[in-house]
């Protein structure tokens, strides 16, 4: 009956120990993802934003229709 419910413990254990590490993989990836999203809208914001400069909106933009 020990031997049984140290198998038991031993198989949960590597099942956890299996579930952390998948968790913790995922963790990584969406951070990767999250990180990479965020620049790619940076680099979309600073474009739109140098447009807007270049067709003279900067000064619109605080108006409350959106200006252009």
């Amino acid at each position: 009956m020990n031997a049984l419910r140290e198998e038991k413990r031993a198989t949960l254990d590597s099942i956890e120990a299996e579930y952390k590490g998948q968790l913790a993989g995922l963790r990584r990836v969406a951070e990767t993802e999250e990180q990479k999203l965020a620049e790619q809208w940076a680099y979309k914001h600073l474009r739109l934003a140098k447009l807007l400069e270049q067709m003279g909106c900067q000064s619109r933009l605080a108006e409350p229709n959106g200006g252009c």
